[in-house]
């Protein structure tokens, strides 16, 4: 079988980003397959949607030695049945670290965009991020030297391993906050445990904004979004549980001059909080389907950029504004949160949200209901992804 488009593998359907590139590539025209790794677990709400073309399960883990060889499988028999290579789109970390460290292995079977080892590591390194940017003059917090577990010469501070994602922490135990000496020692010392010499930074206060971009093979930025934080949980640090599409110039020309200084290729999310830089997220990131709530084409332009196409540089917003996404189950626990925290206009005002029906889910779509159900019922039976 042809077709005009080729086929897309989306990657580790487990997560909830993935449905969103599902829907929002399937209503694009693309031929959409739907990727499971049976040893990560979970149950995939994305192969409940409707622009799911082909399932495939393997019985492996992402992380294993023979995925690569499987994945390589896959995209030779897609190939066969469209037509045309695949453009794979890795949603989960552990495939963007395969395809990464293995380029050469799939490039023959496969499209991707994605950047070498080396520049995924340092985009994952949280003090050569922060050198980086005060070298190029964007905003960032400062950095204490505290060699052993010296004192920093002010509070309050946030306290980091350089990479705690590869260590398998969660979002909210990847750093500790400290406001005086007793919290320090108890910071430096939990993490301490994943890096004999942690960062410590200023502790950063205000809005968070998030800066999300497509680098073509150039590192040109052809795609961007723009969204701030409403509120998360768990409510002391977590993920976005409720996130609004803006725009911000100056942000994004600090995230481009970041990500153009590593020669990053591909999906990334560059975070900044009361207008300085926090993180980078070389990866797709846990609010992504705010890409298809409103409207942004991040993952349509990734495909495109990943066939070669020479797409236009970013000029501006390419998708509305002032839209509103929740995570249901996940904004309700946070709105508990600040209730119980003494925060009873932040917690009021994410129950209105709950009750209004222009609130965006970030599961829930009208014309592709039933990825929704399965993903309540996985959430209710298994504490969620």
């Amino acid at each position: 079988m042809t077709v005009s488009h080729p086929p897309v593998l989306v990657t580790d359907t487990r997560y909830r980003a993935s449905l969103a590139a599902v829907q929002s590539l399937g209503r694009a025209g693309y031929p959409v397959a739907a990727l499971h790794t049976q040893g990560d677990g979970g149950a995939p709400a994305a192969f409940a949607s409707k622009y799911v073309k082909k399932r495939v399960t393997l019985p492996c883990s992402a992380k294993d030695a023979d995925y690569l060889e499987l994945l390589a499988q896959v995209c030779g028999s897609l190939g066969e049945e469209f037509g045309a290579a695949p453009v794979v789109f890795p949603v989960g970390a552990a495939t963007l670290a395969q395809l990464a460290e293995h380029r050469e292995e799939l490039e023959g079977h496969a499209r991707f965009l994605v950047s070498p080892p080396e520049v995924l590591e340092a985009a994952n390194d949280k003090r050569r991020v922060g050198e980086l940017a005060r070298s190029l003059g964007v905003p960032a917090p400062k950095e204490y030297p505290c060699p052993g577990g010296a004192l920093p010469e002010a509070f309050p501070v946030v306290v980091k391993p350089r990479c705690g994602e590869k260590f398998g922490l969660h979002a909210e135990e990847r750093y500790r906050k400290a406001y005086d000496p007793a919290g320090f020692r108890a910071a430096w010392e939990a993490m301490a445990r994943y890096d004999p010499q942690p960062v410590v930074q200023e502790l950063l206060t205000g809005e968070a904004v998030g800066v999300s971009l497509v680098m073509d093979e150039k590192s040109r930025p052809v795609s961007a979004l723009c969204h701030r934080r409403v509120r998360e949980y768990p409510t002391q640090g977590g993920p976005s549980s409720c996130c609004e599409s803006v725009w911000d110039g100056d942000l994004v020309e600090h995230a481009v001059k970041l990500l153009q200084g590593l020669g990053f290729v591909g999906l990334a999310m560059v975070e900044f909080k009361g207008g300085k830089l926090l993180e980078i997220n070389p990866r797709v990131w846990g609010s992504f389907p705010l890409t298809y709530k409103c409207g942004a084409p991040l993952a349509r332009d990734y495909v495109r950029a990943s066939l070669g196409e020479e797409l236009p540089l970013v000029q501006g917003p390419g998708y509305k504004t002032g839209v509103r996404m929740q995570f249901v189950l996940n904004d309700g626990l946070a709105c508990l949160g600040y209730l119980r925290q003494g925060q009873p206009g932040r917690g009021l005002r994410g129950l209105v949200d709950l009750l209004n029906p222009r609130v965006k889910d970030g599961v829930f779509s009208c014309d592709d209901p039933k990825p929704f159900f399965r993903y309540l019922k996985n959430a209710l039976g298994k504490g969620g992804d």
